[in-house]
C-alpha cells in the first residue's frame, strides 16, 4: 500500500473516531475487521491518526486548571512529539541487559544509572526477560524510587507495605527493588488487572504477602494497618497524553470532576488504614492542581498527617510522562 492510501485510511478512521474509547481500542477493533493490513500498514495507519492529534491540536484541556509548578508552554509543546519507550535496569542485572541489547543490535540511550531509553516503536519482548532482567517504565515513573527511599524500613522487623491500586504491577516491583525488609500486600478494583499483576510478579521472582481484590470507594475492613500505603489513585492522565494525545481533543470538565470525587472517596476510606507513625504516598499521573495538591491539602485539613515532601516528576522536557507524589506521615489517629 501506498502513502496516499494509508493517508486516506486514515482520514475516514479520524473522521468516525469520537473519542468514545481509547485511540488504541478503536485501532484494534479496526485491524481485527480488516485482516488485509500487513503489519507495516497497521504501523503507518496508526502513526498517521496519532500524529493527526499531535499535530492538529494546539492548546491543552483545561490550560488554567494545571498547577503553577508546571511550565505549560513546553508542557504543551511536548505533547507534538511522541514520547520514548523506557526500562529500569533490575538490580544486579544491567551487565545481561546491556549484552543482550548490544548483541541484538537495539539502538538505545542512557539515561540514568538504571534507565535506558529507546524509539517508541521498539519491541524488547524477544531480546530480554522482562520483568526478571528489566521493567518497562515511564523514566517519570522510576523517579518515584526518591519518595520511597523516605519511608523508614527496619532490618530486624519487615514492614507491612499496602500498593493499594497495583494496577499492573510495576510500583510493586520498583518498591521491592529500592525499599529493603518489605511485605507487599496488593490490591486493584478489577480481578483482571490483579491476574496479569501476579503474573508479571511471578516473572520478576517476587512472591506478595496477599493479593485482593478491593474497590476502594467503598468502605472495607482490614485486620490492621499498614506501615506504609501507596495509593497510585485514577486519574485523568493528563501526564501521559502524549502517548494518548486524543485526549486533547476529547477530554470534558465532567470527567475531571468525576476523577477528583473518586479521588476523594478512595482517599477517605484509605486514612484508617495507615497506623500511626506509618507514611502514605500518594500518586497520580495527573498535571491538574486539582487532582494533585487540592487532594494534599484535603488529607491535611484532617489534622491526622504531615507532609514530608511533594513534587512533580517533570518528564516534558525528556520525553517522557509527569507524574505527581506526595509522601505524608500520620500525626494522628
Amino acid at each position: 500500500m501506498h502513502y496516499a492510501v494509508h493517508q486516506d485510511i486514515a482520514n475516514k478512521l479520524i473522521a468516525a473516531y469520537h473519542g468514545e474509547e481509547p485511540l488504541a481500542n478503536y485501532l484494534k477493533k479496526y485491524f481485527a475487521a480488516n485482516k488485509k493490513h500487513g503489519s507495516k500498514d497497521r504501523k503507518n495507519i496508526s502513526a498517521l491518526c496519532y500524529g493527526h492529534f499531535r499535530n492538529t491540536i494546539t492548546s491543552f484541556p483545561f490550560e488554567n486548571k494545571i498547577s503553577e509548578e508546571i511550565d505549560k508552554p513546553v508542557f504543551v509543546a511536548s505533547h507534538q512529539t511522541q514520547p520514548l519507550l523506557f526500562i529500569r535496569i533490575r538490580p544486579w542485572q544491567k551487565e545481561k541487559v546491556i549484552q543482550k541489547l548490544q548483541v541484538a543490535n537495539i539502538e538505545f540511550t542512557e539515561v540514568t544509572e538504571n534507565a535506558l531509553a529507546f524509539t517508541n516503536t521498539t519491541s524488547l519482548q524477544n531480546i530480554l526477560e522482562l520483568n526478571k532482567e528489566a521493567v518497562i517504565q515511564d523514566l517519570s515513573s522510576q523517579a518515584i524510587a526518591e519518595l520511597l527511599q523516605l519511608v523508614p524500613t527496619s532490618v530486624e522487623h519487615p514492614i507491612q507495605v499496602w500498593d493499594a491500586c497495583a494496577a499492573s504491577g510495576g510500583k510493586t516491583i520498583l518498591m521491592f527493588d529500592c525499599m529493603s525488609n518489605i511485605r507487599m500486600h496488593l490490591s486493584d478494583v478489577r480481578e483482571s488487572i490483579l491476574f496479569n499483576a501476579d503474573k508479571r510478579l511471578q516473572e520478576a521472582g517476587i512472591r506478595p504477602a496477599s493479593v485482593q481484590e478491593i474497590d476502594l470507594t467503598q468502605a472495607f475492613d482490614i485486620k490492621k494497618p499498614f506501615d506504609f500505603v501507596f495509593a497510585d489513585v485514577p486519574c485523568s492522565g493528563s501526564g501521559t497524553w502524549g502517548r494518548t494525545p486524543e485526549q486533547l481533543a476529547y477530554f470534558t470538565e465532567a470527567q475531571l470532576n468525576k476523577y477528583t470525587k473518586l479521588q476523594g472517596q478512595i482517599l477517605h476510606n484509605i486514612i484508617p488504614t495507615v497506623k500511626l507513625h506509618g507514611h502514605l504516598l500518594f500518586a497520580t499521573c495527573s498535571v491538574y492542581k486539582d487532582e494533585n495538591e487540592n487532594n494534599v491539602a484535603a488529607l491535611l485539613a484532617t489534622g491526622k498527617f504531615k507532609l514530608v515532601k511533594q513534587q512533580y516528576f517533570k518528564g516534558y522536557d525528556k520525553q517522557a510522562d509527569t507524574l505527581f507524589g506526595a509522601m505524608l506521615e500520620k500525626i494522628a489517629d
